[in-house]
């Protein structure tokens, strides 16, 4: 579904009431902004909070976890 929405002279676009209701964006509430593939993405940040709680579960506590290797990290961030 998308929206029309007017940017004013000072650059501010409204976003629809009933959007702002939906994502729990109150006044002062920050969002943030992402320039995607020629669209602007508005996203309601996630609180480390929320993070853990959505995350919680993810990981049985039987896993394996595995272990990096800080050398081999290194290489992959360097191919960026």
């Amino acid at each position: 579904m998308a929206e029309e929405a007017t940017v004013d002279r000072k650059g501010r676009v409204v976003i629809p009431a009933h959007l702002r209701k939906e994502l729990g964006l109150g006044e002062g509430a920050k969002v943030k902004l992402a320039l995607e593939e020629g669209k602007i993405i508005i996203v309601k940040p996630i609180t480390p909070e929320e993070f853990i709680r959505k995350m919680e579960g993810c990981i049985k506590e039987n896993s394996p976890i595995p272990r990096a290797n800080p050398l081999k990290l290194k290489r992959i961030w360097g191919k960026q």
